[in-house]
């Protein structure tokens, strides 16, 4: 082989197993409706734009709940491949980053590919979120579907260790896969159920540098602690009406809290999180009273929500399409709170 193609090749070997700077804050986008029920792509690309500059780093739609039971046959695709069009752009510095479960590993691997599609459509460098396939019964069936799943990926993998209907991924096997697969592996959305989930973190953490970035779940709700005595190096939350704050909490961790304001802002975040609690069924407290937040914020149109029809629907229907209505002393109570957030909301900035 000729010494040019030899060092071609080893260039490109060496590319590809070099870590990337996958960190920060991941929002996960809301899926807008409309009335109709039908998917807003317009509206899903004004989100991604608005999340993009709040500064944060990864942009992440849909959610795997959303992949599962509501985003219907080729609405996956389109969106995808309207927000890959925008990250396309040159102001769009976030990684936009794919859902890719499935029920089954064929169905989650069909996913894969066609993020594969969308980037070389696009010309631009995605990341992957996975986690285990539904049917997924031992330690062995993760491993071979995480293997099956790197053999044909094209950009890196974020492995989310928490699916609750499988088991979930020892952090040993976690660790041998990011070794095995260095330019694909090594990225941890770490959000085991309970207390666990703190000692799993400071277990991937010890794993440094073969794991490379250990993300805070759960909505970030325990980022602070995670992030400040634990070391993940950034969070991955379905909030994305406060990316801005999200931005600002982590650069202000990252740059040693030199103001103390850390805390004051990570209270913010926490007080706006309050009102899914106050405002929200449990079952809809990541969309309810936030909808209205990205309305507020000229991001929505509407707050609609869709939600699958019973199977014995009377009406024939395959969805539901329910609004979020709020009494004027709710949205009274929302506005006073984004103000207290003012002096760290991208709005202020301008």
């Amino acid at each position: 082989m000729k010494l040019p193609v030899l060092l071609a090749l080893m260039l490109a070997a060496g590319a590809l197993c070099a870590a990337e700077a996958i960190r920060g804050p991941f929002p996960l986008l809301c899926t807008p409706w409309t009335e109709t029920g039908a998917l807003d792509v317009d509206t899903l690309v004004r989100e991604a734009a608005f999340v993009n500059a709040c500064g944060v780093d990864g942009v992440i739609w849909p959610t795997a709940g959303e992949v599962a039971d509501l985003v219907a046959e080729g609405e996956y695709e389109k969106g995808l491949d309207a927000l890959a069009a925008r990250a396309a752009q040159p102001d769009f510095k976030a990684r936009l980053t794919a859902i890719c479960p499935g029920k089954t590993s064929g169905e989650a691997l069909s996913r894969v590919r066609t993020v594969n599609e969308t980037m070389a459509r696009h010309g631009i460098r995605m990341a992957i979120l996975a986690r285990p396939p539904d049917d997924a019964k031992t330690q062995a069936d993760i491993d071979a579907h995480f293997r099956a799943l790197a053999a044909i990926a094209q950009c890196p993998v974020i492995i989310q260790t928490y699916n609750g209907k499988s088991p979930q991924p020892d952090v040993a096997l976690v660790v041998r896969l990011a070794k095995d697969y260095p330019g694909i592996y090594g990225y941890v959305k770490e959000e085991s159920p309970g207390l666990q989930v703190n000692s799993r973190i400071a277990e991937l953490v010890a794993a440094k540098p073969v794991i490379k970035t250990v993300f805070s779940g759960w909505g970030a709700k325990g980022w602070l602690y995670q992030s400040r005595r634990l070391g993940t190096e950034g969070m991955i939350t379905q909030r994305p009406g406060y990316a801005d704050l999200l931005a600002r909490m982590w650069r202000e961790q990252q740059a040693g809290d030199p103001n103390g304001r850390l805390a004051d802002v990570y209270s913010k975040l926490l007080l706006m999180y309050n009102l899914g609690d106050v405002f929200a069924s449990a079952d809809d407290e990541m969309r309810g009273p936030h909808l209205y937040v990205l309305q507020k914020r000229g991001v929505f149109v509407n707050t609609y929500t869709r939600r699958p029809a019973a199977k014995d629907d009377k009406r024939g229907r395959k969805w539901i399409v329910d609004e979020v209505r709020l009494s004027d002393l709710q949205k009274a109570e929302i506005d006073a709170r984004l103000e207290a957030c003012r002096p760290y909301l991208l709005d202020a900035c301008r």
